[in-house]
């Protein structure tokens, strides 16, 4: 295990933990999009700060999403994973701001195809983070809304990005008439 002075030592390590601390669940991807450094650093610099014990990766699917060491427990590091997700995230927040939504109502708010909703919708039950109600028609609430309203201010700035992505999608829509 490093010390963690020499973990912190480079710039660029410093500037790859401030991100991992301030975007928890963040992967590699994003990292290399927002900071513009190269995959193989990276990964080299992600590796020495998790053997310096600084930051941990957890396995999402074929991602590893990284999280500082301390501060969150297993559950709310899967939750966040979950939010990071643009699609999970928005069913959550429909399903938050609703106190519930049909299936039908979420197609028509999240605008994906019904597999991929079923798909989203099953993992995110599969996690705990939603309670689906199949009576006479399928209701969807939230399993903790106190919590994921609370873990939702670690992804802000993903909320602000579909914000900004949905009115460039309105904005595209009327210069193509």
């Amino acid at each position: 295990m490093r010390p963690l002075d020499d973990a912190l030592d480079l710039e660029s390590r410093r500037t790859i933990y401030e991100m991992v601390r301030s975007r928890p669940g963040t992967y590699l991807r994003e990292m290399e999009r927002e900071l513009g450094m190269q995959v193989g650093m990276l990964t080299y610099h992600l590796r020495v700060l998790t053997e310096a014990g600084m930051i941990r990766a957890e396995p999402e699917g074929n991602h590893l999403r990284y999280f500082p060491a301390d501060g969150f427990i297993l559950n709310d590091r899967k939750a966040l994973s979950h939010l990071r997700n643009r699609t999970s995230r928005a069913i959550l927040m429909n399903v938050l701001d609703r106190g519930s939504a049909g299936f039908s109502e979420l197609l028509g708010l999240v605008g994906v195809s019904k597999s991929t909703l079923s798909y989203h919708l099953k993992r995110l039950a599969a996690a705990g983070l939603i309670e689906v109600n199949k009576g006479d028609a399928m209701t969807v609430s939230a399993a903790d809304p106190d919590r994921l309203i609370n873990l939702l201010i670690w992804v802000k700035e993903d909320v602000e990005r579909d914000s900004a992505d949905a009115l460039v999608d309105v904005w595209n829509r009327l210069i193509e008439r």
